[in-house]
């Protein structure tokens, strides 16, 4: 069977398909049958991910009972990026061996030549929802980027119920901070809808009107931007603002670590992450086995789920959550009318220059 480089799917298929810490000392056999001509080099996997509460959760959740299940040692890094990929591969010293990228990443690192072809022999498919499976790489996660306030300022009655109130200075005069990767970010589609475009007509994105409206509304002096995902946390309990876009699991982290943060997922706009192995990686088979596991232990998938309040890709976890927590989940049929979901292809085309077009505009 042929699997498309770059699945396409709508909403409706989403919803209804889906319907840095080392870690040491951990020890079993591997859970594939196919045998491997670099075993020893298989014992250890290295994985980069975005860090902070997040890889605590990824490591709780899934790699530390995949390293007691196979034996296989990973270790979790922070900071990861397209660009230190490709610099890797390119320089022919390949130190990751599974790394998380966002959906347009992953689109332009396939186009580029950076990445292993996935193997389905390792990795069975069985648990994957359509959307998630590709030849290069696997579509693992699906989140939601969220208004989120403080709660000690905004009370919960008061909070912003769209984007248009999230950025109206006359209702909050507080300053507001938001997220400026656009890789990942959707601040351009929030400062859209905003401005009353209607989810079927955000794309194709108009980015010098999304510019207008986000230096109008609440005017740049009011404007902060963050660049790290652990930023708005840090930014809205000190008080530094009291709004901030932000995605689903970070707040629901917070909440759980005590802070008085909330967030809605009303205009929310559901996106995902890949995770690649990139060309030339040192143990890429320990790295199909992890995905693997991923992809199809229900238990581990539940507790993700459970955790991160996002969804991973792996059906049979589903089967293992409460009716409430999965109601709750990005991909839920639930949200369907109420969030956006991003257009990968158009970002995958356009993210050079629209990212080149919002760094001269924030410069000037």
């Amino acid at each position: 069977m042929t699997i498309p480089s770059s699945p396409m799917f709508n909403r409706r298929q989403m919803l209804k398909a889906a319907a840095l810490t080392p870690l040491a000392g951990l020890a079993l056999s591997g859970c594939s049958t196919k045998s491997s001509t670099t075993a020893a080099a298989n014992k250890t996997v290295t994985v980069t991910s975005y860090g902070g509460s997040y890889n605590d959760q990824l490591t709780d959740t899934i790699l530390n009972p995949f390293a007691k299940q196979t034996g296989i040692q990973p270790t979790l890094l922070a900071n990861t990026s397209l660009a230190a990929l490709k610099a890797q591969v390119q320089s022919g010293d390949v130190q990751w061996d599974l790394v998380e990228i966002t959906a347009p990443e992953y689109e332009t690192a396939v186009a580029e030549g950076l990445l292993e072809k996935f193997d389905y022999d390792i990795i069975s498919d069985k648990g994957l929802p359509g959307y998630a499976k590709a030849e290069y790489g696997i579509k693992y996660l699906s989140f939601l980027f969220v208004m989120a306030w403080d709660e000690t300022t905004i009370p919960n009655g008061q909070a912003p119920a769209d984007w248009a109130q999230f950025f109206d200075q006359n209702r909050y005069s507080t300053k507001r901070s938001v997220y400026n990767q656009l890789s990942d970010s959707s601040i351009l589609e929030a400062a859209l809808l905003a401005d009353g475009v209607p989810f079927d007509k955000i794309y194709p994105l108009d980015v010098d009107r999304a510019l207008r409206v986000l230096g109008q509304h609440p005017g740049r002096d009011r404007l902060l931007y963050h660049s790290a995902n652990q930023e708005p946390i840090q930014q809205l309990t000190s008080g530094e603002v009291s709004l901030s876009t932000s995605f689903n699991n970070r707040i629901n982290a917070a909440r759980a670590d005590g802070a008085k943060l909330n967030f809605s997922p009303q205009n929310a706009v559901l996106a995902g992450d890949y995770f690649v192995v990139p060309k030339g990686a040192k143990n890429k088979e320990a790295a199909f086995k992890l995905m693997n596991f991923m992809s199809n232990d229900a238990e581990a998938g539940a507790a993700f789920d459970k955790v991160t309040n996002l969804t991973l890709a792996n059906t049979p976890a589903l089967t293992k959550l409460p009716q409430e927590i999965a109601d709750t989940l990005p991909t839920s049929p639930k949200l369907a009318d109420k969030i956006l979901v991003r257009d990968d292809k158009w970002w995958a085309t356009n993210l050079k220059q629209t990212e080149q077009q919002f760094k001269l505009w924030q410069a000037g």
